[in-house]
């Protein structure tokens, strides 16, 4: 690949050839297609250099009063022409631009407007999130203060229940003494019945019954505390087994908010430096072509002059 000194030197040398062999002015395009390099910036100034070159030239030629009128005929004719090429060109070339830059300019406006409807998407996208987040870490602090409230539920459960076992066990061991008791008053009414009458044999039967009635009620009555105990105590568990799967998932998915709103946070800088990109293109086509009129203003003096 040649530099771009290469270039300029290959397009100025050309722009005789074009000349000789054409017998027109040179254009980019004929440069171009003989030198097989497509950079039509260094072409287009290689060309306005050697215009002016060949002007200047032509021009000390015109103030030589020996030269011939037929010589000076061709030459004022083709002084003529070559201004003709070279305003052509440069109007072509300034057109060219101007269209360029218009067309930029229309396209910065197209994606300026495209920025400002995806940022005010974002910032619609941006806020919604930031809105479900605040809602999600209240929900959280909920569903901690839930956990803390059900974890003190389950520990006086499990107060109650170890109290429980341990009226279970006084009971169990007040039945074995009443049984005891029992079976000693029972002995004693046995070795009474050989000794008393049917009257107290019978009545003895009733106490028994009685005994047996209430005994029956009281174990009753705490194994279904007991069981209500075991009951609240792994409805308790439950809770809390589910309130902590619910904290997990609701982590999770604050987790990938974060992520969605760091991602468009990056496409965001992404535009506004896309978008700078094209500013500083399109300031640069209009440097050009400021640069381009001011060359055509200095050739249209020189040949007044």
């Amino acid at each position: 690949m040649r530099k771009q000194s290469d270039t300029y030197t290959l397009a100025y040398e050309c722009c005789d050839t074009v000349l000789m062999e054409d017998g027109r002015f040179p254009t980019i395009e004929a440069i171009r297609d003989r030198i097989g390099v497509n950079s039509p910036t260094v072409i287009s100034r290689a060309i306005k250099d050697w215009t002016l070159h060949f002007v200047e030239k032509h021009r000390q030629s015109f103030e030589r009063p020996d030269l011939p009128v037929v010589m000076l005929d061709a030459a004022t004719g083709l002084w003529q022409l070559a201004l003709k090429e070279a305003n052509q060109s440069f109007s072509e070339q300034r057109q060219a631009l101007e269209q360029r830059a218009a067309e930029d300019q229309t396209l910065i406006a197209q994606l300026r407007q495209q920025l400002q409807e995806e940022q005010s998407r974002w910032e619609a996208t941006l806020a919604e999130i930031e809105h479900q987040l605040d809602e999600q870490v209240d929900q959280n602090a909920e569903l901690v203060r839930t956990l803390a409230d059900t974890e003190r539920t389950l520990k006086d459960t499990d107060a109650q229940w170890v109290t429980t076992r341990e009226e279970l066990s006084r009971a169990e061991g007040s039945l074995t003494a009443l049984k005891s008791a029992h079976d000693a008053q029972t002995k004693e009414w046995s070795d009474r019945f050989d000794k008393q009458h049917n009257w107290h044999l019978v009545r003895i039967e009733q106490e028994k019954e009685a005994a047996r009635e209430g005994q029956a009620k009281t174990i009753a009555s705490l194994n279904r505390a007991l069981e209500e105990a075991r009951l609240d105590r792994a409805t308790s568990q439950a809770r809390i087994n589910q309130l902590m799967q619910q904290l997990s998932d609701r982590h999770e998915h604050q987790l990938k908010w974060e992520a969605d709103l760091a991602q468009l946070r990056e496409q965001l800088a992404s535009r506004d430096a896309a978008l700078q990109a094209e500013k500083d293109k399109v300031s640069k086509l209009q440097e050009l072509v400021r640069k381009q009129r001011r060359p055509a203003s200095s050739v249209s003096g020189k040949v007044a002059g």
